[in-house]
């Protein structure tokens, strides 16, 4: 068989499969309804289901963009060809840095990891 037909026959396959799985609990019998039907009970009404169908989701997405859009979370960022503008870092240096330098002699050098020097 060629490709396209091979493709169209599981879309065709997919597709049946899909209508009879969806379909399937719709045409189940409920055990506990009498053969006359039973209490379906209380309906959504219209304004619980367009909170429900249409409010969740509009405020999901705004407390999502409120978390991504917030100065806080994006105050120093890093753009390229400009200049960075966070104030310096150093991390696992000595207590008092300015001290260090200072104390430190032309001449000095620290082995790191892997043989490096600096």
């Amino acid at each position: 068989m060629s490709r396209a037909v091979t493709r169209a026959a599981t879309a065709g396959l997919t597709g049946l499969v899909t209508v009879l799985m969806t379909a399937a609990p719709a045409l189940a019998k409920d055990p506990l309804q009498n053969s006359e039907g039973g209490d379906p009970g209380k309906s959504l009404g219209t304004a619980g289901a367009l909170l429900l169908y249409i409010g969740v989701p509009l405020v999901a997405a705004v407390l999502i963009s409120a978390v991504v859009l917030l100065p806080s979370v994006r105050a120093h960022r890093y753009r390229p060809n400009k200049a960075w503008t966070a104030t310096p870092v150093w991390f696992a240096g000595p207590p008092e840095p300015v001290a260090a330098v200072q104390a430190a002699e032309v001449g000095d050098v620290v082995r790191g990891g892997a043989s490096g020097n600096w």
